[in-house]
């Protein structure tokens, strides 16, 4: 029987140690206010959910103008990309039960998100290496939680099994479920109806690495 196992992203694989508001201010060139993150926060997250082109650019954009800063949005939107891909860090279990389970299945990454900034993460991290297939929501045109972009998974990776493995329960779990997919919650609420769980990622490795053998499905 063929398998396929899917992984979210942020708060699945990777883990948050600078939050949203320490990066910008670290990439603005001069001293920020809250109401500058919070001017910055709701361009990139509204550009980003309504999958518009080069929303962190644009959020730069937008700040100098309201600011009347003199800044390159370019150069910031790359600094920016580096530098929270570079504060993201993915615990050494998660990464050898990814590839783990690579060698044994076929294996991918769906994520929402733009290409560039979720790209960037899983290449600096490593987990381009041992991942058969990334789906971004942002150059696919669908997003969590429509069902769309899990169909697109099932198409890239074919398989008799699919499992998705995500730390979101509505966007993550019910729309793969309503997908086809049997699902790994991890998170620290207690749901419903959900058979495999676990708090964290590293918790999921730590039960499944030792004997690693068939995935529990549910």
């Amino acid at each position: 029987m063929t398998t396929s196992v899917w992984f979210d992203l942020d708060g699945t694989l990777l883990d948050y140690t600078t939050s949203f508001g320490e990066l910008f201010a670290q990439t603005l060139p001069v001293s920020t206010s809250d109401e500058m993150v919070a001017t910055y926060s709701e361009h990139v997250l509204s550009g980003i959910r309504q999958m518009a082109e080069r929303p962190y650019r644009r959020a730069f954009e937008s700040v100098g103008r309201e600011y009347d800063l003199d800044i390159d949005p370019g150069a910031l939107t790359a600094e920016y990309i580096e530098r929270e891909a570079k504060t993201r860090r993915v615990p050494e279990p998660v990464t050898r039960l990814v590839e783990s389970i690579a060698d044994r299945h076929q294996t991918g990454i769906l994520t929402n998100g733009t290409g560039r900034m979720q790209r960037r993460k899983i290449e600096r991290h490593g987990l381009d290496g041992p991942v058969d297939s990334v789906v971004v929501s942002n150059e696919l045109g669908s997003r969590k939680p429509s069902t769309d972009i899990f169909e697109e998974a099932k198409k890239r990776l074919p398989a008799e099994t699919v499992i998705y493995i995500g730390d979101t329960f509505e966007e993550d779990i019910l729309p793969a479920r309503s997908a086809g997919f049997d699902t790994v919650y991890i998170g620290e609420e207690t749901r419903p109806a959900t058979p495999v769980t676990a708090r964290r990622t590293e918790e999921l490795a730590a039960v499944l690495l030792p004997p690693m053998g068939e995935l529990p499905t549910g």
